[in-house]
């Protein structure tokens, strides 16, 4: 069974593990509120600019032409938020799946070593047990492997999906501004 430091240092792994996901809570909390307050200056300048810029244009095509020029800032503007958005969660996203892949790798270590210091004093006549187990705790390692294999597809197919938007909008940014200077 357990003892009472190995119990006790399981707490204090605990504790620490919690410690260092309500940091990283309180970072990211942080970067976003930065983030927002950033996005909603800028956004209020750039609308102020554009309100002053309209109240002085002369005639309709001067309009049309300060709002299809509007279109672009606004539109790099929400490209970098939404990207310094996604960066910031896939940082965390990684940070958080390191912290349990280390944790998964030291319980699977002790795991093993805890059997096989009880399949030493296991009865004669349990091998068959034992080795069930033994490719049980494999399978399960290979389980969690597979998982976090398609964890890291999903990542990879989502990140490249935001890089095709991203470009489809900086195309349509780049054509709307060509179709203006017209």
């Amino acid at each position: 069974m357990f003892k009472i430091d190995q119990l006790s240092a399981a707490n204090e792994a605990a504790l620490s593990q919690f410690t260092h996901f309500a940091q990283l809570s309180l970072v990211n909390l942080e970067k976003f509120a930065q983030l927002g307050l950033a996005a909603t200056r800028a956004s209020v300048e750039q609308a102020t600019a554009h309100a002053q810029a309209l109240a002085s244009a002369k005639d309709v095509h001067e309009v049309i032409a300060l709002n299809s020029a509007a279109l672009e800032p606004a539109m790099k503007r929400a490209y970098a938020y939404s990207r310094t958005a996604y960066e910031t969660v896939a940082e965390t996203n990684n940070e958080v799946k390191r912290v349990f892949e280390k944790q998964a790798a030291e319980y699977n270590r002790a795991a093993v070593a805890a059997l096989e210091e009880a399949f030493k004093y296991a009865p004669a006549g349990s091998e068959t047990v034992v080795e069930n187990v033994k490719t049980a705790i494999a399978a399960a390692q290979s389980a969690y492997n597979n998982v976090a294999a398609i964890n890291k597809q999903i990542y990879d197919t989502v990140e490249k999906s935001v890089e095709q938007n991203v470009a489809t909008v900086k195309k349509a940014a780049t054509k709307s501004k060509r179709s203006t200077k017209r």
